[in-house]
């Protein structure tokens, strides 16, 4: 009886704390603009770009992009950085909340095309030379609180139909600060179906939409021509290379 009522008073507890952590949560920006992809020259010679650095990336779905859908994002990096990270883009009127305590998800509010979107992301090192193909074998690598974050979305996963769905070449670039903006980064995604060029930076979580505006204002300022499409590059390139029209 005695241990009972201490585990219920540990549970309130607990779930008091997953209702306060939301109801404080404040998280930072990062704001995106899509450059067409026929800018890159013109954009590393008027942004000053520089440090260039590649790194292969590699992207887990079913075939139908059943994930991606519900707004789960795996990925693996490697190269200039060696890291998997399950990100979760919550879809419009669905709230998440964290479970989690010690490997609580980083949370952004990403703003593309003018669109804001929030995201629960949590990556891992990893130091393996090959790059697995199926769900079965990146259901083995996710930490607990990757494993923690699909649990608190709610998102059911057949492993056996998750593979690997895209692999693609990233190229990045380091942009210094130009006011009032501070430095921000440029990256080239090359993968068979096309190229997609991204130009973006972080900022704290009061100044993400005059840093948008910004962003703007700087490729507007150095000529540099907008992309038709302005949304998610994981989202654009897994769907051009699965062939699944954008919804």
């Amino acid at each position: 009886m005695i241990f009972a009522k201490r585990f219920g008073v540990l549970s309130l507890v607990a779930a008091s704390f997953c209702v306060d952590v939301q109801a404080q949560e404040n998280c930072n920006f990062e704001v995106k603009l899509l450059l067409a992809p026929t800018q890159v020259r013109a954009a590393i010679s008027s942004l000053h770009a520089t440090k260039r650095l590649r790194t292969r990336i590699y992207f887990y779905d079913t075939p139908a992009l059943d994930l991606l859908s519900k707004g789960l994002i795996l990925r693996l990096r490697q190269g200039a950085s060696n890291d998997l990270t399950a990100k979760l883009r919550p879809l419009p009127g669905e709230r998440f909340s964290s479970s989690s305590v010690r490997e609580r998800p980083k949370c952004e509010v990403e703003i593309t095309g003018g669109v804001e979107g929030r995201s629960y992301s949590v990556g891992t090192s990893y130091s393996a030379g090959h790059a697995p193909e199926t769900g079965e074998e990146i259901v083995r690598l996710l930490s607990s609180g990757q494993k923690r974050l699909i649990e608190d979305s709610q998102i059911q996963i057949d492993w056996t139909k998750v593979k690997r769905v895209a692999e693609i070449q990233s190229t990045s670039w380091t942009v210094p600060a130009q006011a009032p903006l501070h430095k921000f980064s440029m990256e080239l995604w090359d993968s068979p179906n096309g190229k997609i060029l991204e130009v973006s930076t972080k900022v704290g979580p009061d100044a993400g939409r005059a840093a948008y505006t910004e962003l703007e204002s700087v490729a507007k300022k150095n000529g540099l021509e907008l992309s038709a499409v302005q949304q998610s590059k994981t989202a654009t390139a897994l769907k051009e290379m699965n062939a699944v029209p954008a919804r």
